[in-house]
């Protein structure tokens, strides 16, 4: 079968694509929405995927599963889409809705919403090992922020990871945040270009590190190669580091008061840290080199590890010798060599379309994120004589993603558009991957992350919005953030940094230890909350049920709205901290700990048991009447309606005839006796039923 081709219509839209006005986010960055590229190029890409599957299937006497029922596919869509289930309000409007494009309409709505912005920001933070603190305790929120920011104006991967690859600047200096990839890494560029090549190109050079590769073709000296389009890499702040050098000096004198330290300390790490060098090309072979080719200490050039390119000239200095450090060791730094931006020539090669495996990778782990199984599994370990289960389709699915200019978010419109990934799942055990044909995605344990997530849609709503931590540290002093202070600072002479240091050591001595019950906000909402109680007490004075039903929503929605507002520790997974602590919900569901990559994992333990038994299901939803869940369900007026609710807010479908049998009743006898204990017993026991329940907790 010859491979289809779509360039020439893909061509033509793409050229049609950047005449089309954009709109902008709240950082005022151009961002490309999902119907920036016509729905008819994306459904023939979609097409010729279906056509590519129906191939093989045929082939080996299989087919595609049927369709999924609109049940199935919303909640599925919503789940790989933006990371949660939809609330009850979404999923009645998508099942109400008679346009023969709904599917097609929700995916484009879901792909231009931040819920999907949040949801592969989860999907970085696993590969890329983000975290709030990075190491050596620097702030991570400029990395965090220019990940998220990528991700909502659709930037394409391939300047993505350029700008990764080729970043510098200060760590903290708005807009930088792509210091952080080398900063995660800080003093190891050994390690960042093992992660580098593993992330981005599919393949595993670390153990090259140490010795020639033992299962792959990689030598060590083709390890030090790429290493060296790194060299002369430095992890501080060019243009600030001086200046926080001085407040380091400073902090230490005598005079300075001990309260003050601490505040003249992170003052300095805030000005310290970046990344400067635009790289060398040059590395120095280890001691003790294991490798044929080289010897101990040899100064060697960069070179590309597929072709053996040095991509650009560097030259070696004279002085070639190693210097030895006071205990003996080697140092790897070149003296004398020069920055002649080796890593701009490397992030450039990396991401190139003629890169034989740039556009494979990242194609290959996006197939997978839709249907819980790769082309090429593991999507780390491709080596020359890899081959995918389909050939054909990972060909072609790689072409394409070159020929969307690497744009992620048409790519995976064109699969969630596909009838493949629109079928049945498939609930076998996979014996083989290699041989595994695509009857449809695989049925799958939801993440922590989009557990987490889905619980939390069944709490608050409104949940898909940028939070944007302010600095506890520094706001008593007017500063809102991290960026503001790093402005502030480089605008700074010294003797304003000592007043602003003196002044927030005495805010800080002085401050008083409040509670959040001091806020105005929340004495505002249990003042309206105690005038309700009241007209409740009156409404049972008059027994008049119906009012006091109503009356009781009402103080729980007003409960429900202050903790929209205000609440720090309910927000989405990826607007909390990352990782989440250990203990954490999150953690216990098996959220990674970003040590390594893509460390998160599907397990099932004893303790998740427990978290959802005694945990946040009971707290949270099924006894907290401020919960959306609960909202919804005290508003239904019989057994059917209530049952009819649960079941559409947390699984999106209707309960069948047996499921609403069982529960219908119990509701209806309570309430005719009017057993308000009863009826509190009902709606737990069913919420807990359904959150336990493997329809909840996988995708189907």
């Amino acid at each position: 079968m010859q491979l289809p081709t779509l360039r020439p219509v893909l061509f033509g839209a793409l050229l049609a694509l950047f005449a089309l006005p954009v709109v902008a986010n709240e950082n005022n960055n151009p961002r490309r929405s999902a119907s920036s590229v016509p729905r008819t190029t994306i459904l023939e890409i979609s097409d010729q995927i279906d056509s590519i599957v129906a191939a093989q299937l045929s082939s080996r006497s299989e087919q595609l599963n049927p369709l999924s029922s609109d049940e199935v596919f919303l909640r599925r869509a919503y789940l790989d889409i933006i990371g949660r289930i939809p609330s009850i309000d979404e999923t009645n409007r998508f099942l109400k809705s008679k346009s023969k494009s709904k599917r097609a309409d929700l995916i484009d709505d879901l792909l231009d919403s931040y819920g999907h912005v949040s949801h592969q920001f989860n999907f970085y933070a696993d590969l890329l090992r983000i975290k709030s603190k990075l190491p050596g305790n620097l702030d991570g929120i400029s990395y965090i922020d220019f990940v998220k920011d990528s991700v909502e104006e659709n930037k394409p991967y391939d300047q993505f990871v350029q700008e990764l690859i080729s970043s510098q600047g200060p760590n903290l200096q708005r807009g930088n945040g792509a210091v952080g990839y080398y900063l995660r890494d800080r003093n190891m560029p050994e390690d960042n270009m093992s992660n580098t090549i593993r992330i981005f190109l599919g393949t595993r050079l670390e153990c090259a590190q140490c010795h020639d590769h033992p299962f792959d073709k990689w030598t060590q000296r083709q390890y030090f190669e790429m290493v060296a389009f790194t060299g002369g890499l430095q992890y501080r702040a060019k243009g600030t580091s001086a200046k926080a050098n001085q407040i380091r000096k400073s902090s230490r004198s005598k005079d300075i008061p001990a309260n003050q330290k601490p505040i003249f300390n992170r003052l300095g790490q805030t000005l310290s840290y970046g990344i400067e060098g635009t790289g060398t090309g040059l590395a120095r072979l280890p001691e003790n080199f294991l490798g044929e080719d080289g010897y101990d200490g040899e100064i060697i050039t960069g070179k590309t590890m597929f072709e053996s390119k040095p991509l650009v000239k560097a030259n070696i200095p004279k002085k070639t010798a190693p210097v030895k450090s006071r205990n003996g060791a080697q140092q790897t730094a070149i003296r004398g060599a020069v920055p002649i931006n080796s890593r701009i020539a490397y992030s450039e090669w990396l991401t190139d379309s003629d890169n034989p495996r740039f556009a494979k990778v990242i194609a290959n782990r996006l197939w997978k994120t839709a249907f819980g199984v790769a082309l090429i599994e593991p999507v780390d370990i491709i080596e020359d004589g890899t081959v995918a289960s389909n050939p054909e389709l990972m060909n072609y699915l790689t072409e394409t993603m070159i020929d969307l200019k690497f744009d992620t978010k048409q790519f995976l419109r064109a699969i969630y558009n596909s009838k493949t990934y629109q079928a049945q799942a498939y609930n076998k055990d996979i014996i083989e991957v290699s041989k595994f044909n695509f009857n449809g995605p695989i049925v799958r344990r939801l993440s922590a992350e989009q557990i987490w997530d889905s619980l939390l849609t069944l709490t608050l709503s409104d949940i898909d919005q940028r939070y944007h931590p302010t600095s506890r540290n520094y706001a008593s002093s007017g500063v809102r953030d991290s960026y503001e202070l790093f402005d502030r600072l480089t605008k700074m002479n010294t003797d304003e940094i000592f007043n602003f240091v003196a002044d927030a050591a005495d805010r800080s001595k002085n401050r008083k230890r409040t509670s959040y019950k001091d806020s105005p906000e929340y004495k505002k909402m249990a003042a309206e909350r105690a005038k309700i109680s009241k007209e409740i007490q009156m409404a049972k004075k008059r027994r008049n049920v119906e009012l006091e039903r109503k009356l009781r929503i009402k103080q729980a929605k007003v409960l429900a709205d202050f903790k929209n507002r205000t609440s720090t520790s309910l927000k989405r997974s990826s607007e909390l901290t990352s990782p989440a602590p250990a203990g954490h919900f999150l953690r216990e569901f098996g959220q990674s700990d970003r040590e390594q990559i893509d460390n998160s994992n599907t397990e099932p333990a004893v303790t998740q048991v427990l978290a959802m038994m005694n945990g946040y299901v009971e707290e949270k939803i099924a006894t907290d009447s401020s919960s959306v869940l609960m909202q919804t369900a005290l508003k239904a007026k019989s057994g059917k309606e209530c049952t009819e609710s649960i079941f559409l807010s947390m699984l999106n479908r209707k309960p069948t005839r047996k499921e609403s049998r069982a529960w219908e009743k119990d509701f209806d006898d309570a309430s005719k006796r009017k057993d308000q204990a009863k009826i509190k017993e009902i709606y737990t026991d069913l919420i807990w039923t359904l959150a336990n329940s493997n329809e909840f907790i996988f995708i189907k």
